[in-house]
């Protein structure tokens, strides 16, 4: 087993209890409880899409009830979108989409129809090009 590389000892407290069998059945490879939410998770939406067509014309048992309920755990446990759990990210996703985007500094504006003015001056500098892309005299380039 490859070592894992600790930056906190977050990880060390939180051990995901394992599914090694039922009863006296042992399973073929041990299941997290994680992993058995989402599998039904999986079945329940496959369910629940059989009953709408165009998915409710489909009959491959096996392809509707293990594979796709597998391809989805296997999606949510084992992949990370952008350093986060997928459920996690999509949540993200939705609230920043569904946010006002006014913000400032990462915090909501509350008066949105006044503008901001500064306070001193603001320094600036303008640049021209002549017809042909060439800078002028005045612009200072690296």
């Amino acid at each position: 087993m490859k070592p894992k590389i600790l930056r906190t000892y977050n990880s060390v407290w939180k051990v995901e209890k394992v599914l090694y069998g039922i009863q006296d059945i042992p399973l073929p490879i041990p299941l997290t409880y994680r992993q058995i939410g989402f599998f039904g998770g999986g079945v329940m939406i496959v369910w629940i899409l059989n009953h709408f067509p165009p998915f409710s014309l489909l009959h491959l048992e096996l392809v509707e009830y293990v594979f796709l309920p597998g391809l989805f755990t296997w999606f949510f446990t084992k992949q990370l979108l952008d350093g986060k759990a997928p459920q996690r990210f999509l949540i993200r996703v939705v609230q920043y989409h569904l946010s006002p985007h006014i913000r400032n500094r990462y915090k909501e504006v509350s008066d949105v129809k006044k503008p901001y003015k500064y306070a001193s001056k603001v320094g600036f500098r303008q640049l021209s090009y002549l017809e042909k892309g060439e800078a002028d005299e005045y612009r200072i380039s690296n």
